[in-house]
């Protein structure tokens, strides 16, 4: 049986407080990076239509060429987070892709379109919750871009 790929129908790009895991990510980028990264985590919502079942098989998020390692579940969707702001730059404009080989992708129509950054002397706690942004509607969310 042929996978269905999923249906992505928005992309929503917030910058959250980041958790105690998110901190310590943070702060082992910042010597690698060599600059500093403020302190956030920005969450990147895809929607979909509907979620997939589960399945022994599964698909791999691309922007454009770039395969993103680990996104997650959320009630509307899927998500993933990126610390450095540089990446959201850097893949701007860029489409949102699913593949299930590596090799064959199927575009969602949709791309990445990267927000302000936050600045390294804004408080974090200035930033929604996570928790908020991963239970609030898409583009409900409390946005800092």
């Amino acid at each position: 049986m042929a996978l269905t790929p999923p249906q992505a129908v928005a992309v929503e790009v917030v910058a959250t407080q980041p958790t105690e895991a998110d901190n310590a990510v943070i702060a082992r980028l910042s010597p690698v990076v060599r600059r500093d990264v403020a302190p956030a985590a920005y969450v990147i919502k895809i929607q979909l239509e509907t979620m997939p079942p589960a399945t022994s098989s599964g698909w791999a998020l691309y922007i454009n060429e770039f395969r993103i390692p680990k996104y997650w579940q959320y009630k509307d969707g899927i998500y993933f987070k990126v610390y450095d702001p540089q990446f959201l730059a850097d893949h701007d404009g860029e489409p949102l892709r699913f593949s299930a080989n590596g090799t064959e992708f199927i575009d969602t129509g949709l791309t990445l379109t990267a927000p302000e950054t936050v600045s390294s002397s804004m408080q974090a706690s200035d930033l929604p919750r996570q928790d908020d942004v991963l239970s609030s509607p898409e583009g409900t969310a409390r946005r800092y871009n």
